[in-house]
């Protein structure tokens, strides 16, 4: 009973994000949003689009930094193609979650164990985390007097993620952990199998020192995406400061990996928007507008050029899982 309901809860926890947008459209009231939406010249959406481009490149440098470091060797190339493909499928499955078919991928380029590419891509993942919480409490603190709240909210996940990333990646004390969740959670039948799998998962995994590029990698990432969005903001001529700007942004994306209750954080990021920038000001319309705006120059227009790529033989989901 208990693994139907959490079944149940999975199926329903994409729902709370659509919920919310459809009742911050209702609140606000769509013929203001679609009024906002007016004044954006598209000249300012082809601006964000290519200062937001570097984004890309650097989102799969970061990542072939970590493989290389994991004595793998994809190719540069090969891993921005699969990073965007990893974005479109992360568009249409909530929490992200759907990017993680880029571990299938570097299986099928590399010949290296599920284990390995599944560490090097939670790896990567974590650093992206870990980064845009790292710069979420620093935002926190400098925007204290607007949301004092979200100090101590943000301070939680990034002692508790910081914590449980240094500690998973010591062997010693990992596996104890991984083994006694096997012995303790997994079906027996998965157990012998499993278990052999878990020094798998350390297999060449990089030194503490090796992450440091990779972490500035993201930070620099996190600031290219706020500055793509400012960009949309200043059809309004808002009066939010650049920083500001900056650090709200990296907010509401934090936050919609904190809590991963919508498909593409659809619904989280625009209230968390326009709870934001209403201290500024800002009219929730407006907020709306440009919060949304950012997820289609970010998101959802690059993803189509992953879905492109999705549909080519080489990259094809069937083919790279079974063949």
């Amino acid at each position: 009973m208990e693994k139907i309901n959490l079944k149940h809860l999975a199926k329903l926890l994409p729902i709370i994000g659509i919920i919310i947008f459809i009742y911050i459209i209702y609140n606000i009231g769509i013929s203001k949003i679609l009024n906002a939406f007016t004044q954006i010249p598209i000249q300012y959406y082809l601006l964000a689009l290519l200062v937001l481009m570097p984004r890309f490149l650097l989102f799969a440098y970061g990542w072939y930094y970590l493989c290389k470091k994991s004595k793998m060797e994809p190719g540069y190339f090969y891993l921005l193609k699969t990073y965007l493909i990893g974005l479109y499928y992360g568009n249409i499955v909530p929490g992200g979650i759907g990017g993680n078919v880029r571990i299938f991928y570097l299986k099928n380029k590399t010949n290296a164990s599920f284990e390995k590419c599944l560490t090097n891509s939670v790896l990567d993942f974590s650093l992206l985390f870990i980064s845009g919480l790292f710069l979420s409490l620093i935002g926190s603190i400098y925007l204290f007097d607007k949301a004092p709240e979200l100090f101590p909210f943000i301070l939680f996940f990034f002692c508790l993620s910081t914590a449980v990333f240094v500690i998973l990646m010591k062997k010693r004390i990992g596996s104890k952990i991984f083994k006694f969740f096997i012995k303790n959670v997994i079906p027996k039948k998965f157990k012998d199998k499993m278990g052999k799998s878990v020094d798998a998962l350390y297999e060449d995994i990089p030194r503490y020192r090796d992450l440091l590029v990779p972490f500035l990698v993201n930070v620099l990432i996190r600031i290219i995406s706020g500055t793509g969005v400012f960009i949309i903001a200043q059809a309004f001529s808002i009066p939010v400061p650049y920083i500001d700007f900056i650090f709200i942004n990296i907010i509401s994306i934090v936050v919609i990996g904190i809590l991963p209750i919508s498909i593409g954080g659809i619904g989280l990021r625009e209230g968390i928007y326009v709870l934001l920038l209403a201290s500024y000001g800002v009219e929730p319309h407006i907020a709306f507008a440009i919060s949304f705006s950012g997820y289609l120059v970010k998101m959802l227009i690059p993803s189509f050029i992953g879905l492109f790529l999705s549909l080519k033989k080489e990259f094809r989901l069937d083919k790279v899982i079974f063949e």
